[in-house]
């Protein structure tokens, strides 16, 4: 049982008579070798950590059923809503931090109940904190799965806490312990203005003095009351003790205001402070115990030209590929391939990956695997990774909310990234140089075919031959470099990635972690705007439909009141869903690829970008086309309405009739214009040989010279028209 369990598994106890659930425990802690765990109680708010045995805790719970659950909380917050709280809300939780962090870092000890209450006594001596205050914030950090912003204070005023108070003549702050002794004097502005200016003077300089150093030349020079003079030397005379800022004061200030980068930078120099000072999220330890403990990253460009999913004539380039590796076992932990990068969203996409079901993550491009085939569904402890990627701002979730420790390699260094670096190699040779469209090493000879042309796979084609080439690496790749330690070689373990993954799962299990997908998704999956429209929600240029907004008749709305945004997060791999953030992000709603949009079924967002980018090209030329075309209407258009208009015109101002008489005589010249229209456009079959016979008449009517008189019978039906017309006008 204890061998499913890992750092941060949520187990629920039911008991099998009743069905009730007994206990949720959370697991704080596993050995190395699995012999020992801690555990606490969720459910129980006076609950403290519980060492034992593995034994011991099997026996505990005989008679009763157990389920790994997943446990959100309210401590996981979204990155926004943490970044929207009070400034003072943020202090509030790093100053209890600071409070308990070398308490919860201190593992397995301060599990156990004797030293744990030996090391709150020692920190009790130290600073000023009651005793409940710090069990209350180790209680709410280990059972929010050891989450740091489940100390944010859950009030809203926090009653002047980080307000610095007025000055007055009564001493603030503790007592002293003596009573004979100084208690020190009010800092008024004026004495924190000295405190920063010795600060600058005395402590951020080359020669690196320290804190105390620094507060004796500040005491000497901002606060004598004058000199002696000693063999031609001015010795700076001080005021009584009590007159005095006490070091405890001076180094109170000194840390509440201290800049920690300029000062470094000033102490040290802007070049050693880049070199060993400059902040990295995560730790420096290159340990590697056993599975999870620590992974690498890294991303390439694939020696392969691929081809567009909509349509295999476009070619595509070649795409970004991302692999993240175990460092113990040497097995792929997740991977990314994609147009993006190298950039943070293949970079989180990868990261993704390695938490992942991998039944389920390869079954969504078409491949079946086993549990067995591919273990791995885990967080690191700690990740190595590019400076480019995990630089800045993007990876503080990684960091903050998914615990993962991230340690950047120097510039320069890919041999710090060997293991990954020798997997691209790997899957170059195995797999990439032999298909269709693969880069070749040797230049292109005049007059040869170009191997892009030979580009054949599409991007999931593509992923699906990665994927069996990771599949052979983890289950069958012997590594004949690998170096085994004696329990390895003793336990007849062979340097084949599964087989290294399970054997250090089985002995040195404690380094395992696992998170809810949720909360993964949450911080690293990237987040939009989509638009509610009369339409359905637009995201990206398409259209959604969720049951909430049906529900709730937000189309409607949109089209009575009008449009609106709301916050989306969304999957680059597959555009045939989104999700709508609710409930201030604590829970997902999905929303589906309308019908009017089946065309983007099954495809991702990078090939459907790529799409809408030629679209609006074509879009561009088309108007082009349009303008020239309608530019070349309009020109014929007006030449033929410029020769009408002076032949009718000339035609008027020769013409007898006056206005009302042209008016008049609307109905009847339709008539006449109707009747010629007729004669003109009526169906005549054998239209040649009818032709031939009216020549062959006419020639026989010249030769006999007889003139041409209309039939009587269309003469009187005209007459008779207008006798009638006149008739009416009259």
């Amino acid at each position: 049982m204890t061998q499913q369990l890992a750092v941060n598994t949520v187990i629920q106890w039911i008991d099998s008579s009743s069905s009730d659930v007994v206990q949720v425990e959370r697991v704080l802690w596993i050995d190395a070798i699995g012999e020992q765990l801690v555990v606490i109680a969720l459910n129980d708010a006076k609950a403290l950590p519980m060492l034992k045995s593995s034994e011991e805790y099997v026996e505990n719970h005989l008679g009763k059923q157990f389920k790994i659950i997943e446990w959100i909380d309210q401590f996981n917050l979204p990155l926004e809503e943490r970044d929207a709280l009070p400034t003072t809300y943020l202090e509030k939780r790093d100053e209890a931090w600071e409070i308990i962090k070398h308490l919860v870092k201190d593992e397995p000890s301060i599990y156990d109940p004797r030293l744990r209450g030996v090391m709150i006594r020692e920190l009790q001596e130290r600073i000023s904190v009651h005793k409940s205050t710090i069990y209350r914030y180790l209680r709410r950090y280990w059972k929010s799965g050891k989450v740091i912003d489940s100390l944010i204070p859950h009030y809203k005023n926090s009653g002047g806490y980080g307000k610095e108070k007025s000055s007055s003549e009564v001493k603030r702050g503790r007592p002293t312990k003596v009573v004979e002794e100084p208690v020190g004097i009010n800092i008024t502005e004026g004495i924190k203005h000295s405190f920063q200016a010795g600060i600058s003077l005395f402590y951020n300089t080359k020669s690196q003095p320290n804190i105390k150093r620094a507060y004796k030349k500040t005491m000497a020079k901002f606060f004598n009351i004058g000199f002696k003079v000693e063999e031609d030397k001015q010795i700076p005379v001080l005021p009584p003790r009590e007159q005095l800022p006490t070091y405890e004061q001076f180094y109170y200030w000194f840390r509440k205001k201290q800049d920690l980068e300029k000062s470094l930078q000033a102490r040290v120099g802007k070049h050693a402070f880049n070199l060993k000072h400059r902040p990295i999220l995560g730790s420096s330890t290159t340990e590697s115990f056993g599975p999870g403990s620590r992974f690498q990253i890294d991303a390439t460009v694939a020696d392969i030209y691929l081809v567009n999913e909509f349509n295999r004539e476009w070619i595509i380039g070649r795409p970004i590929i991302y692999i993240v590796m175990d460092v113990f076992s040497r097995m792929v932990a997740g991977f990314y391939v994609g147009l993006e990068g190298p950039s943070w969203l293949g970079a989180m996409m990868a990261l993704l990956s390695t938490s992942m079901d991998k039944v389920k993550f390869c079954s969504s491009y078409g491949v079946d695997i086993s549990y067995e085939d591919w273990p791995i569904h885990h967080l690191p402890q700690i990740i190595l990774a590019d400076r480019g990627e995990f630089e800045g701002t993007k990876p503080k979730g990684l960091k903050d909310s998914l615990k993962v420790e991230i340690e950047l390699a120097a510039p320069y260094r890919a041999d710090w990234k060997g293991i990954v670096e020798q997997q691209f190699r790997l899957l170059n040779l195995r797999s990439v140089k032999w298909l269709p469209g693969a880069v070749e090493a040797r230049k292109r000879e005049r007059g040869e075919r170009d191997y892009r042309l030979d580009a054949t796979l599409t991007l999931n084609e593509f992923t699906q031959v990665i994927i069996h080439s990771i599949l052979y690496h983890n289950n069958l790749h012997y590594m004949k470099g690998y170096d085994r330690n004696q329990f390895m070689v003793a336990n007849d373990v062979l340097p084949i990635p599964r087989v290294l993954w399970r054997w250090g799962v089985e002995c040195r299990n404690g380094r395992l972690r696992t998170e809810a997908e949720d909360i993964v998704k949450l911080a690293l999956m990237p987040r939009g705007i989509a638009t509610v429209t009369r339409s359905g929600i637009v995201f990206k240029g398409m259209a959604y439909s969720c049951n909430l907004a049906i529900r709730e008749q937000w189309y409607t709305t949109a089209g009575y009141r009008g449009s609106w945004k709301i916050p989306v997060v969304y999957d680059v791999r597959n555009a045939n869903e989104i999700y709508l953030l609710v409930n201030n992000g604590r829970r997902f709603e999905k929303c589906h690829l309308s019908d009017k949009a089946e065309r983007y079924y099954n495809k991702r967002f990078e090939e459907i970008e790529e799409l809408h980018a030629l679209e609006r090209q074509l879009e561009k030329e088309g108007a082009y086309n349009n303008l020239v075309s309608q530019i070349e209407l309009d020109t014929k258009v007006e030449a033929i309405t410029e020769k009408a208009m002076k032949e009718t015109q000339t035609a008027v101002e020769n013409s007898n009739l006056s206005r009302n008489q042209r008016l008049k005589n609307i109905n009847k010249n339709r008539e006449m214009q109707k009747e010629e229209n007729r004669k003109t456009e009526a169906f005549v079959l054998g239209e040649n040989e009818q032709e031939q016979k009216k020549e062959s008449v006419s020639q026989s009517v010249q030769d006999e010279s007889i003139e041409y008189v209309a039939p009587a019978e269309k003469i009187d039906k005209l007459k008779s028209i207008l006798a009638e017309l006149d008739g009416e006008h009259a």
